[in-house]
């Protein structure tokens, strides 16, 4: 479940950053926006909702009379709620097991970790409210279906000046709608628009043919990219969500191993889990990518002398069953990274391919 501000999000950092800090407190406030991200999704009702997700999300000059989308706004809205209720009991209960009722991977992935980081370190998790959704919803006749609330988040009185995306996915018919991603965007200019037509429909994505890269590259040039390499084929835009928040938590994770003796490496596991990738066409041609990832970080004392340390009161320890605190000559970190990108036609490259919204979930620590 996504974060609630764009602090949680400017808060997702490498293992080494959380776990080398050396200090309770950065490592407390980590654990924190961990749980806001896993928290309860209120979802604001009576005169908020009313009117609000009666429109789809920046559709097209009203023409032409068309058909209904196989998804209408009602339909969506009650899945909206539903999805809200549902993180209340979960989260109320920090139950991981209850995640899988309302969420797939790779959200339920993340979801299941972040509530078992707070289970451990026995702390509450508040409550954040969806607001002004809008939908979008793909022409798909076969299944999975798959449809996408734009909302802003409530918190304290306050609304999110920038959207998070709500996947919600129908693996076949008669199954439940679970929520699939939920990326949170940080930078609204970077937005594209999306193609849809007056009652929300928007064209179905039947391949990649013709897009200035394959949505299935894009987690190892992301990573490649953070690390300083550079692929080609996948020409990258330099956003926020990529130089600031991807290659800076990166760059400061090695810096902090590094200046306490230790080595920092990043790979992606031959038999890590591969994830479902969806695609919403953009009016430029191009698409709107959900597309994830999951990376293994290996902390290394130098030398293989001494030891490294799993920080006291980040999630990294409470993963690793030390929420006190841990050391060894080793640690390695699965990590789950969940990208929502722009990748525009070929024809009309741009500035290249854009992360627009990036996600740092920890999952294990061996």
């Amino acid at each position: 479940m996504p974060g609630p501000d764009a602090a949680d999000v400017r808060a997702s950092r490498t293992s080494a950053t959380r776990a080398s800090a050396g200090r309770r407190r950065r490592g407390f406030r980590g654990a924190h926006r961990r749980l806001a991200v896993l928290a309860a999704a209120v979802l604001m009702v009576g005169g908020t909702l009313t009117g609000c997700g009666n429109s789809p999300a920046n559709p097209k000059p009203a023409g032409a009379a068309v058909e209904p989308p196989p998804v209408g706004i009602e339909l969506a809205n009650r899945l909206l709620q539903e999805y809200a209720a549902g993180n209340t009991r979960v989260n109320a209960g920090l139950d991981p097991a209850a995640v899988d009722a309302i969420e797939m991977p790779p959200a339920s992935v993340g979801s299941k970790a972040g509530l078992q980081v707070a289970k451990t370190q026995a702390v509450a998790v508040p409550s954040t409210g969806y607001v002004q959704p809008r939908f979008v919803f793909p022409r798909l006749t076969g299944y999975p279906k798959y449809f996408v609330a734009i909302t802003q988040l409530l918190q304290s009185s306050t609304v999110s000046p920038s959207p998070k995306y709500l996947l919600f996915v129908q693996d076949q018919e008669g199954a439940p709608w679970k929520v699939a991603y939920y990326p949170f965007a940080l930078d609204r200019s970077e937005l594209p628009e999306l193609e849809q037509d007056a009652a929300g429909g928007a064209p179905v994505v039947a391949d990649t043919a013709g897009l200035l890269a394959d949505p299935a590259a894009l987690g190892r040039a992301y990573q490649d990219y953070a690390q300083g390499k550079r692929d080609p084929k996948v020409p990258l835009s330099p956003t926020k969500a990529l130089t600031g928040q991807l290659t800076g938590g990166w760059t400061a994770g090695v810096q902090a191993q590094r200046a306490k003796g230790g080595i920092l490496e990043r790979t992606i596991p031959a038999d890590a889990p591969r994830y479902a990738t969806y695609l919403l066409r953009t009016r430029d041609g191009g698409v709107l990518a959900f597309t994830a990832v999951q990376v293994r970080d290996t902390m290394t004392a130098t030398g293989g002398k001494g030891d490294v340390q799993l920080d006291a009161g980040s999630r990294e320890a409470a993963l690793a069953g030390s929420p006190e605190g841990a050391r060894a000559p080793q640690f390695t970190v699965d990590r789950l990274e969940i990208y929502l990108s722009h990748i525009p036609p070929s024809a009309t490259p741009g500035t290249g391919v854009q992360l627009i919204a990036f996600g740092d979930y920890a999952l294990s620590v061996t």
